[in-house]
Protein backbone atom coordinates (compact mmCIF):
# COMPACT_ATOMS: atom_id res chain seq x y z
CA UNK A 1 0.00 0.00 0.00
CA UNK A 2 2.44 2.38 1.30
CA UNK A 3 5.22 1.46 -2.01
CA UNK A 4 1.73 2.38 -3.87
CA UNK A 5 1.18 5.79 -2.93
CA UNK A 6 5.19 7.02 -3.08
CA UNK A 7 4.58 5.50 -6.59
CA UNK A 8 1.42 7.60 -7.57
CA UNK A 9 3.22 10.54 -5.51
CA UNK A 10 6.58 10.58 -7.80
CA UNK A 11 5.14 9.43 -11.19
CA UNK A 12 4.89 12.66 -13.36
CA UNK A 13 1.62 12.98 -14.59
CA UNK A 14 0.82 15.46 -17.52
CA UNK A 15 -0.32 18.93 -16.92
CA UNK A 16 -0.52 19.90 -20.43
CA UNK A 17 1.81 21.58 -23.16
CA UNK A 18 3.55 24.88 -23.37
CA UNK A 19 5.10 25.71 -26.99
CA UNK A 20 4.53 22.00 -28.14
CA UNK A 21 6.30 20.56 -25.10
CA UNK A 22 4.80 18.50 -22.69
CA UNK A 23 4.54 19.75 -18.83
CA UNK A 24 4.53 17.00 -16.85
CA UNK A 25 4.32 17.66 -13.13
CA UNK A 26 5.10 14.80 -9.54
CA UNK A 27 1.55 15.49 -7.44
CA UNK A 28 4.34 15.15 -4.60
CA UNK A 29 4.61 18.80 -5.84
CA UNK A 30 1.39 20.28 -5.57
CA UNK A 31 1.05 17.74 -2.36
CA UNK A 32 4.13 20.00 -0.51
CA UNK A 33 2.93 23.05 -2.08
CA UNK A 34 -0.92 23.08 -0.65
CA UNK A 35 0.94 21.72 2.81
CA UNK A 36 2.91 24.85 2.70
CA UNK A 37 0.44 27.11 2.05
CA UNK A 38 -1.96 25.82 4.32
CA UNK A 39 0.45 26.08 7.55
CA UNK A 40 1.25 29.58 6.59
CA UNK A 41 -2.38 30.16 6.85
CA UNK A 42 -2.52 29.17 9.81
CA UNK A 43 0.15 30.88 11.17
CA UNK A 44 0.36 34.05 9.10
CA UNK A 45 -3.62 34.57 8.79
CA UNK A 46 -5.05 35.64 5.35
CA UNK A 47 -2.35 37.50 4.68
CA UNK A 48 0.46 35.27 5.43
CA UNK A 49 -1.38 33.19 3.15
CA UNK A 50 -1.52 35.42 0.01
CA UNK A 51 2.00 36.67 0.58
CA UNK A 52 3.38 33.12 0.41
CA UNK A 53 0.78 32.30 -2.31
CA UNK A 54 2.29 34.88 -4.11
CA UNK A 55 6.06 34.44 -3.89
CA UNK A 56 5.06 30.68 -4.81
CA UNK A 57 3.33 31.84 -8.04
CA UNK A 58 5.89 33.71 -8.91
CA UNK A 59 9.04 30.95 -8.54
CA UNK A 60 6.77 28.77 -10.29
CA UNK A 61 6.53 30.69 -13.19
CA UNK A 62 10.34 31.89 -12.95
CA UNK A 63 11.60 27.88 -12.80
CA UNK A 64 8.73 27.55 -15.86
CA UNK A 65 10.53 30.33 -17.73
CA UNK A 66 14.21 28.71 -17.06
CA UNK A 67 13.09 25.11 -18.13
CA UNK A 68 11.46 26.37 -21.62
CA UNK A 69 14.72 28.44 -22.44
CA UNK A 70 16.63 25.06 -22.14
CA UNK A 71 13.95 23.49 -24.03
CA UNK A 72 13.60 25.80 -26.53
CA UNK A 73 17.20 26.06 -27.31
CA UNK A 74 17.52 22.41 -27.45
CA UNK A 75 14.96 22.38 -29.78
CA UNK A 76 16.49 25.33 -31.84
CA UNK A 77 19.87 23.10 -32.01
CA UNK A 78 17.69 20.19 -33.59
CA UNK A 79 17.44 18.30 -30.31
CA UNK A 80 15.05 16.20 -29.46
CA UNK A 81 12.58 17.88 -26.32
CA UNK A 82 10.66 15.09 -24.57
CA UNK A 83 9.44 17.26 -21.93
CA UNK A 84 9.39 19.40 -18.92
CA UNK A 85 9.13 17.86 -15.50
CA UNK A 86 8.45 19.91 -12.19
CA UNK A 87 9.71 17.76 -8.99
CA UNK A 88 9.85 18.76 -5.59
CA UNK A 89 13.57 19.33 -5.41
CA UNK A 90 14.13 20.53 -9.04
CA UNK A 91 12.61 21.16 -12.20
CA UNK A 92 14.47 19.63 -15.48
CA UNK A 93 13.64 19.41 -19.46
CA UNK A 94 14.43 16.04 -20.56
CA UNK A 95 16.57 16.14 -23.60
CA UNK A 96 18.18 13.71 -25.87
CA UNK A 97 20.93 14.02 -28.70
CA UNK A 98 23.15 16.25 -26.65
CA UNK A 99 25.88 13.62 -25.84
CA UNK A 100 29.22 14.28 -28.11
CA UNK A 101 27.94 18.11 -28.99
CA UNK A 102 29.83 20.30 -26.39
CA UNK A 103 28.72 23.42 -27.96
CA UNK A 104 25.44 22.25 -27.91
CA UNK A 105 25.42 21.29 -24.13
CA UNK A 106 26.89 25.00 -23.35
CA UNK A 107 24.25 27.01 -25.73
CA UNK A 108 21.42 24.83 -23.82
CA UNK A 109 23.12 25.30 -20.60
CA UNK A 110 23.32 28.99 -20.55
CA UNK A 111 20.10 29.58 -21.72
CA UNK A 112 18.20 28.80 -18.79
CA UNK A 113 20.13 31.60 -16.69
CA UNK A 114 19.88 34.05 -19.61
CA UNK A 115 16.23 33.75 -19.41
CA UNK A 116 15.83 34.30 -15.54
CA UNK A 117 18.54 37.06 -16.24
CA UNK A 118 16.77 39.11 -18.25
CA UNK A 119 13.17 37.93 -16.48
CA UNK A 120 15.39 40.00 -13.80
CA UNK A 121 15.96 43.38 -16.28
CA UNK A 122 12.51 43.41 -16.81
CA UNK A 123 11.23 43.08 -12.85
CA UNK A 124 13.48 45.98 -12.07
CA UNK A 125 11.34 48.20 -13.89
CA UNK A 126 8.22 47.56 -13.20
CA UNK A 127 6.59 49.56 -10.69
CA UNK A 128 4.38 46.70 -8.96
CA UNK A 129 5.48 45.86 -5.24
CA UNK A 130 5.37 41.85 -5.98
CA UNK A 131 7.96 43.06 -8.71
CA UNK A 132 10.95 43.47 -6.38
CA UNK A 133 10.57 39.74 -5.02
CA UNK A 134 10.22 38.38 -8.59
CA UNK A 135 13.27 40.19 -9.36
CA UNK A 136 15.14 38.53 -6.64
CA UNK A 137 13.83 35.19 -7.31
CA UNK A 138 14.88 35.11 -11.15
CA UNK A 139 18.72 36.71 -9.58
CA UNK A 140 19.10 34.06 -7.78
CA UNK A 141 18.18 31.30 -10.19
CA UNK A 142 20.03 33.01 -12.97
CA UNK A 143 23.32 33.84 -11.01
CA UNK A 144 23.08 30.37 -8.83
CA UNK A 145 22.72 27.75 -11.64
CA UNK A 146 25.66 30.21 -13.54
CA UNK A 147 28.14 28.70 -10.37
CA UNK A 148 30.50 26.09 -11.46
CA UNK A 149 29.38 23.56 -9.22
CA UNK A 150 28.26 19.92 -11.79
CA UNK A 151 25.78 19.39 -12.78
CA UNK A 152 23.97 23.13 -12.41
CA UNK A 153 23.85 24.87 -15.62
CA UNK A 154 27.52 26.82 -14.80
CA UNK A 155 29.06 23.06 -14.42
CA UNK A 156 27.39 21.61 -17.73
CA UNK A 157 29.41 24.73 -19.29
CA UNK A 158 32.60 23.61 -17.61
CA UNK A 159 31.71 19.83 -18.25
CA UNK A 160 31.61 21.20 -22.05
CA UNK A 161 34.60 22.93 -22.54
CA UNK A 162 36.54 19.92 -21.28
CA UNK A 163 34.69 17.63 -23.58
CA UNK A 164 35.86 19.74 -26.64
CA UNK A 165 39.54 18.30 -26.14
CA UNK A 166 38.63 15.05 -23.89
CA UNK A 167 36.31 12.15 -23.77
CA UNK A 168 33.59 12.46 -21.72
CA UNK A 169 33.46 10.62 -18.94
CA UNK A 170 36.99 12.55 -18.25
CA UNK A 171 35.11 15.84 -18.88
CA UNK A 172 32.48 14.72 -16.46
CA UNK A 173 35.02 13.46 -13.72
CA UNK A 174 36.90 16.49 -14.07
CA UNK A 175 33.83 19.02 -13.55
CA UNK A 176 33.01 17.07 -10.46
CA UNK A 177 36.20 17.78 -9.24
CA UNK A 178 35.74 21.85 -9.54
CA UNK A 179 32.22 21.05 -8.16
CA UNK A 180 33.65 19.02 -5.26
CA UNK A 181 35.05 22.69 -3.93
CA UNK A 182 31.90 24.54 -4.72
CA UNK A 183 30.24 22.02 -2.38
CA UNK A 184 32.65 22.65 0.90
CA UNK A 185 32.27 26.11 0.64
CA UNK A 186 28.50 25.98 0.38
CA UNK A 187 28.66 24.05 3.72
CA UNK A 188 30.92 26.17 5.05
CA UNK A 189 28.77 29.06 4.05
CA UNK A 190 25.52 27.34 5.56
CA UNK A 191 27.45 26.81 8.87
CA UNK A 192 28.00 30.48 9.52
CA UNK A 193 24.41 31.31 8.59
CA UNK A 194 22.98 28.60 10.86
CA UNK A 195 21.40 26.70 7.75
CA UNK A 196 23.44 23.82 7.41
CA UNK A 197 20.70 21.34 7.15
CA UNK A 198 19.49 22.94 4.06
CA UNK A 199 23.09 23.53 2.99
CA UNK A 200 23.45 19.64 3.31
CA UNK A 201 20.38 18.55 1.44
CA UNK A 202 21.34 20.74 -1.52
CA UNK A 203 25.32 19.92 -1.31
CA UNK A 204 24.13 16.05 -1.25
CA UNK A 205 21.54 16.57 -4.20
CA UNK A 206 24.19 17.86 -6.48
CA UNK A 207 27.18 15.04 -5.11
CA UNK A 208 24.77 12.16 -5.87
CA UNK A 209 23.40 13.74 -8.86
CA UNK A 210 26.86 14.44 -10.43
CA UNK A 211 27.65 10.68 -9.78
CA UNK A 212 24.68 9.37 -11.52
CA UNK A 213 25.60 11.46 -14.70
CA UNK A 214 29.08 10.05 -14.39
CA UNK A 215 27.48 6.41 -14.46
CA UNK A 216 24.93 7.44 -17.56
CA UNK A 217 28.57 8.86 -19.59
CA UNK A 218 29.84 4.79 -18.66
CA UNK A 219 26.75 3.56 -19.66
CA UNK A 220 26.70 5.61 -22.91
CA UNK A 221 30.41 5.38 -24.05
CA UNK A 222 31.49 2.32 -21.91
CA UNK A 223 34.52 3.98 -21.13
CA UNK A 224 35.98 4.93 -17.58
CA UNK A 225 37.53 7.82 -16.84
CA UNK A 226 41.58 7.98 -17.22
CA UNK A 227 42.85 11.24 -17.89
CA UNK A 228 43.97 12.57 -14.62
CA UNK A 229 42.75 15.99 -13.99
CA UNK A 230 45.46 18.35 -14.49
CA UNK A 231 45.30 16.91 -17.93
CA UNK A 232 42.05 17.65 -18.54
CA UNK A 233 42.44 21.24 -17.82
CA UNK A 234 45.53 21.46 -19.59
CA UNK A 235 44.26 19.81 -23.02
CA UNK A 236 41.53 22.02 -22.95
CA UNK A 237 43.52 24.92 -23.66
CA UNK A 238 45.19 23.22 -26.18
CA UNK A 239 44.20 24.25 -30.00
CA UNK A 240 42.70 21.25 -32.38
CA UNK A 241 45.76 20.03 -34.50
CA UNK A 242 44.70 20.55 -38.13
CA UNK A 243 43.73 17.88 -40.16
CA UNK A 244 46.27 16.25 -42.99
CA UNK A 245 45.81 17.55 -46.27
CA UNK A 246 46.21 13.83 -47.42
CA UNK A 247 43.29 12.83 -44.93
CA UNK A 248 40.39 11.49 -46.09
CA UNK A 249 36.95 13.35 -46.08
CA UNK A 250 33.64 12.68 -44.85
CA UNK A 251 32.13 9.89 -46.91
CA UNK A 252 30.37 11.19 -49.99
CA UNK A 253 26.51 9.84 -49.82
CA UNK A 254 24.55 7.83 -51.98
CA UNK A 255 23.32 8.89 -55.72
CA UNK A 256 19.97 9.92 -54.47
CA UNK A 257 19.94 9.96 -51.08
CA UNK A 258 20.65 13.44 -49.05
CA UNK A 259 24.04 13.01 -46.97
CA UNK A 260 22.88 11.99 -42.94
CA UNK A 261 23.02 14.52 -40.37
CA UNK A 262 25.63 14.07 -37.50
CA UNK A 263 23.25 13.42 -35.09
CA UNK A 264 21.91 10.65 -36.56
CA UNK A 265 24.75 8.82 -35.24
CA UNK A 266 24.16 9.09 -31.75
CA UNK A 267 20.95 7.38 -32.62
CA UNK A 268 22.21 4.93 -35.01
CA UNK A 269 22.43 1.15 -33.39
CA UNK A 270 24.23 -0.58 -36.36
CA UNK A 271 27.84 -0.68 -36.36
CA UNK A 272 29.94 2.12 -37.87
CA UNK A 273 30.74 0.22 -41.58
CA UNK A 274 26.86 0.08 -42.11
CA UNK A 275 26.10 4.01 -41.25
CA UNK A 276 28.96 5.13 -43.26
CA UNK A 277 28.55 2.35 -45.96
CA UNK A 278 31.07 -0.09 -46.70
CA UNK A 279 34.55 0.72 -47.46
CA UNK A 280 35.45 0.72 -50.99
CA UNK A 281 37.70 -2.20 -50.94
CA UNK A 282 35.59 -4.60 -49.48
CA UNK A 283 33.33 -6.82 -52.25
CA UNK A 284 29.82 -6.02 -52.65
CA UNK A 285 27.31 -7.45 -50.80
CA UNK A 286 24.86 -10.06 -52.42
CA UNK A 287 21.26 -8.43 -53.39
CA UNK A 288 18.91 -9.70 -50.48
CA UNK A 289 16.23 -11.94 -51.60
CA UNK A 290 13.49 -10.47 -52.06
CA UNK A 291 10.17 -10.98 -49.76
CA UNK A 292 6.72 -11.75 -50.31
CA UNK A 293 4.69 -8.67 -48.97
CA UNK A 294 2.25 -10.90 -47.55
Amino acid sequence: MLSTVLGWLFRPIRAGRLFGIPLLVMPSVLLLTGFILVWAGQRGGAHGFAALALLFAILAVSLLAHELGHALAARRLGLRVHGITISPLISAALLEGMAGRPRAEALVALAGPAVNLALAGVCALLPWPWARSALWINLVLGLGNLVPAFPTDGGRVVRAWFARRSPLPDATRAAIVIANVFLVGLLAYAWQVDAFALGLVLAAYLFFAARRELAQDFLRTWRLPSLAFAAVVRRSFQRAAPAPADAPGPPAAEPGKPPRAPQELERFRGSMDEFFGRRPDTPAPEPPASRDPS
